[in-house]
């Protein structure tokens, strides 16, 4: 991997245990679904906010891919930060 890659910050929170954080480090792709499909975010991406549902994956530099099944959540993004909150 190179040295000067961008990588996303990502931190996943389940409620109602807030104060738990299911993961956090970096990433190289997250995606889920909204009202409008799958969709996938990658360094870089636009500041964005929106309501997600069924899955959701997180891609690690390491090619490991992380899945989350769960109802709803909402999913934010600022500056190659990524909040996501499921259980909602």
């Amino acid at each position: 991997m190179e040295k000067d890659k961008k990588l996303l910050e990502v931190k996943l929170f389940w409620l109602p245990i807030i104060k738990e954080v299911f993961y956090r480090g970096k990433a190289e792709a997250v995606g889920s679904q909204n009202a409008l499909g799958d969709f996938s975010i990658l360094p870089g991406h636009a500041n964005f906010i929106t309501l997600i549902f069924n899955n959701l994956f997180i891609l690690t530099p390491e090619k490991k891919k992380i899945r989350y099944q769960f109802k709803r959540g909402i999913l934010e993004v600022i500056e190659n930060k990524v909040n996501i909150f499921l259980g909602l």
